[in-house]
């Protein structure tokens, strides 16, 4: 059974677990290396406001993180408590390293420089020979800059809170039941598609680098950069072109299925639902009067579900 708990620690450090579940919507993204929790339960009497939180689906954790925005207020005679949350892994993008060049570069290196608690990753031993870490930017920023140049693929997080930098391989798929299934859908997204980069050289002399969006080019979109040279791939410029050109392809084009229930699937898991069959990269699951529905969608573009994989 799908029952929805919220368990959390007050500021007494008491735990407390709640059942009676109004609402919850939980999201999991490829491209954001944290979950977002919104959650409605009864709170039967005042036990303080949570700080550590931990929401599940029957047996199954989805959810681990820091209360972002409480309250406590009375609906229809009921008390409720109403929840925002961010998973530890915010942390990412909550986090700034020092400005500089770090040399020999692993995940554990960048991952070391703060105590991050709740924070688990992959165990990577071979380094990328330096990341550039510019001021005002977030961990998240030199994590995906490690993991490009290390095999060209974008970072994410898996559950609870475990940063990833290296594809699933598995070939085993979660099944989603074809008579659960209510929506099947098709989508694009070209919002963030980049047709062309100039970028100047190391001297400074503008376009002295170029690529061209094949993407851009098949549906008439003129979308032009200049940026300057870019001291991330000093030595090896076109990277700085191909990621960019990636990055505004992601999400460009996308299978949505939406069903009843949840599978137990988490992000990059391969599903499988009659003839379809890819690995997911966005996960939606909500539930109402004690009906969860959940929306799983496949990217399919330069870092996700790539032809050939």
């Amino acid at each position: 059974m799908n029952i929805p708990t919220l368990t959390f620690t007050n500021e007494d450090g008491r735990y407390v677990t709640l059942i009676r579940c109004v609402s919850f919507s939980l999201l999991r993204d490829r491209y954001q290396p944290y979950s977002v929790l919104q959650a409605v339960f009864r709170y039967p009497y005042d036990m303080g406001l949570p700080q550590y939180v931990r929401f599940s689906l029957g047996s199954l954790t989805l959810h681990e993180g820091f209360a972002e925005h409480t309250r406590i207020e009375m609906r229809k005679g009921d008390r409720c408590l109403i929840l925002q949350s961010k998973s530890y892994s915010a942390a990412l993008v909550q986090n700034q390293l020092a400005p500089g060049m770090y040399w020999d570069v692993t995940l554990d290196s960048l991952m070391t420089v703060y105590r991050l608690p709740h924070m688990t990753y992959e165990r990577i031993s071979e380094p990328v020979n330096y990341v550039l870490v510019k001021d005002h930017t977030p961990m998240w920023d030199a994590v995906t800059a490690f993991s490009y140049k290390r095999s060209g693929d974008f970072p994410y997080v898996r559950l609870p809170n475990l940063l990833c930098v290296t594809p699933q391989s598995g070939s085993g798929a979660v099944q989603i039941p074809a008579d659960s299934v209510t929506l099947r859908q098709t989508r694009s997204d070209c919002a963030g598609i980049i047709s062309r980069i100039d970028m100047a050289d190391i001297d400074g002399t503008p376009g002295a680098f170029t690529l061209t969006n094949p993407e851009a080019d098949a549906r008439g979109i003129v979308r032009v950069r200049q940026i300057p040279f870019d001291r991330q791939y000093l030595y090896a410029p076109p990277d700085a072109l191909r990621f960019r050109i990636s990055c505004g392809n992601r999400r460009i084009r996308s299978e949505r299925i939406v069903y009843l229930g949840y599978c137990g699937e988490d992000l990059e898991d391969r599903i499988s639902c009659g003839d379809f069959s890819a690995r997911v990269s966005r996960i939606l699951i909500t539930g109402r009067d004690g009906t969860v529905k959940t929306e799983d969608t496949c990217y399919f573009d330069d870092f996700c579900n790539r032809s050939g994989e």
